[in-house]
């Protein structure tokens, strides 16, 4: 892993510390296992193709280079169904501001899996391998979520005397939240963090990319997903 802090000199005439991460194939210990959470049949299914999994995570092993930032916001405020970060407004609903009242401290985040894994999706499309295409996709996925895990133990790491935990991300377009809002959350981060841009529907590329908030207090967990009490039909964790 390896560690830069940077200043950032734009935000209001602060001095903003950028905290980011890199983070190896070996770093994500990306695995066999990972693949029989994810697929639908399970271990048979990952046994009936374990050699093109294996070469998949072979191939993607030797080029990966994933990457996580945050961020602690100077001005924080929880305002009805508004948060309000160093001055900005963001609409997160009432579902999600419930969830907020036990927040101490806030950072806002993003992290990517990186351009290797698009390019490797894209040279097995055009090899005309769509199941090894199909299992880079899935190894992208599954990097970025990794990704994400290795940030939260960093802030563990980080607030651990301060007695504080993090809970699970928020992010654009959970329960309630406008994807819309994306653009002003990464307005909060310096361009091209981590090498993330968005395109003009929001979305983040490289597409095995996350970004939003992550809570944290004394009294908060990660708890799982309550995708019964979530609307948003476009979540990749909706069951």
């Amino acid at each position: 892993m390896k560690e830069r802090r940077e200043y950032d000199f734009k935000a209001g005439g602060f001095e903003i510390t950028i905290w980011k991460y890199e983070y190896t194939a070996r770093e994500l210990e990306l695995s066999m296992a990972d693949f029989k959470e994810k697929l639908p049949a399970g271990r048979n299914e990952t046994e009936d193709f374990a050699q093109d999994i294996e070469q998949v995570i072979a191939d993607a092993s030797a080029s990966i280079q994933a990457k996580a930032a945050y961020r602690l916001p100077a001005q924080i405020s929880l305002i009805g169904e508004i948060l309000q970060l160093d001055g900005r407004d963001f609409r997160i609903g009432d579902s999600l501001s419930k969830k907020l009242t036990k927040t101490e401290q806030l950072a806002v985040f993003v992290c990517t899996a990186g351009e290797q894994i698009g390019e490797l999706y894209r040279a097995y499309s055009e090899q005309g391998d769509s199941l090894k295409a199909f299992f880079a996709d899935l190894l992208g996925t599954i990097a970025v979520e990794k990704t994400l895990e290795l940030l939260y133990k960093e802030l563990e790491k980080e607030f651990l005397n301060d007695g504080l935990h993090a809970a699970r991300a928020i992010s654009p377009g959970d329960c309630g939240w406008p994807l819309t809002e994306q653009a002003e959350l990464f307005s909060l981060l310096p361009g091209n963090c981590c090498g993330i841009r968005l395109n003009q529907s929001m979305l983040m590329q490289p597409q095995k990319s996350l970004s939003g908030i992550i809570p944290m207090g004394k009294n908060l967990k990660r708890q799982g997903h309550q995708c019964s009490n979530c609307s948003s039909v476009h979540c990749p964790y909706r069951k």
